[in-house]
């Protein structure tokens, strides 16, 4: 094992490099850190639900909603064809069609902002509301429709994979 060092010192000629080491350990931590703060600043506004404090106030309200929609019996069934055309059927708890109803559908796409869309659905003859849409864009689609027929309103839910055909 060979050991140079210097005559003044009597410290080897690689124990100067050490501080190096420690100012190299640091800049590169430095530059991690800096890049990581920009994904994470670049990626996500980290808002998740605007005006949450007022929404979590009226958590209460939603709650006695859904269980008068479902003290109603109501059963809603969101169907998409073809990718061009919404189709929704409302029933009552007997199973008879509902007509007559301001019906309406909001699409979200939960994987990207700024698409989001709504469109009012018309009663056909058959009893079932429909709309024509334009998807913009291919995946993971959430569609909520409100129906209000009279004083009684109806919400469903479906997350739909739009697929290319």
């Amino acid at each position: 094992m060979s050991k140079v060092m210097t005559e003044e010192t009597g410290m080897r000629e690689s124990d100067r490099l050490i501080p190096w080491y420690i100012v190299a350990f640091f800049v590169v931590v430095a530059i991690l850190d800096g890049i990581f703060v920009y994904i994470a600043t670049s990626t996500h506004t980290g808002v998740i639900t605007e005006q949450a404090y007022d929404k979590g106030l009226a958590y209460n309200d939603t709650v006695a909603a859904a269980e008068a929609q479902h003290a109603l019996g109501w059963r809603g069934e969101i169907i998409l064809r073809d990718r061009r055309e919404l189709c929704f059927i409302l029933r009552d708890k007997d199973g008879t069609l509902l007509k007559g109803a301001a019906v309406k559908a909001v699409f979200t796409r939960p994987t990207q902002d700024g698409m989001d869309f709504g469109v009012e659905l018309l009663e056909g003859a058959d009893g079932a509301y429909r709309a024509a849409i334009d998807l913009p864009a291919l995946g993971l689609w959430d569609v909520r429709v409100f129906a209000l027929e009279g004083e009684r309103d109806f919400q469903a839910h479906k997350r739909l994979v739009v697929r290319p055909q």
